[in-house]
């Protein structure tokens, strides 16, 4: 799903990246003849693009409800609330 091309006035957005993400950013920019803020607006709209898609199928609410219930399973798990047998089967504490 490509996006037409619209004159629509571009706006400077700083973000904190790790220095080794950025020079592997360079290094793609610079084999496709790109700069770096060319190459990182195009990776942006092709990742709305994907999660657009994700979200229309239903897949994004899925890993969104799904890491919360891990976060809140590992949480339980390291109180002590639930534990796991020697099968791997959830046992709750009451």
């Amino acid at each position: 799903m490509v996006r037409p091309k619209e004159k629509e006035p571009k706006h400077q957005f700083s973000v904190m990246l790790r220095p080794s993400t950025v020079a592997e950013i360079d290094t793609f920019a610079e084999k496709y003849n790109l700069t770096r803020s060319q190459l990182m607006a195009n990776m942006m709209e092709a990742g709305l693009d994907e999660l657009r898609s994700l979200d229309k199928m239903g897949i994004i609410p899925i890993i969104y409800h799904g890491s919360n219930i891990m976060k809140k399973f590992k949480e339980k798990l390291f109180k002590g609330d639930v534990s796991l047998d020697e099968k791997g089967d959830i046992k709750i504490k009451k």
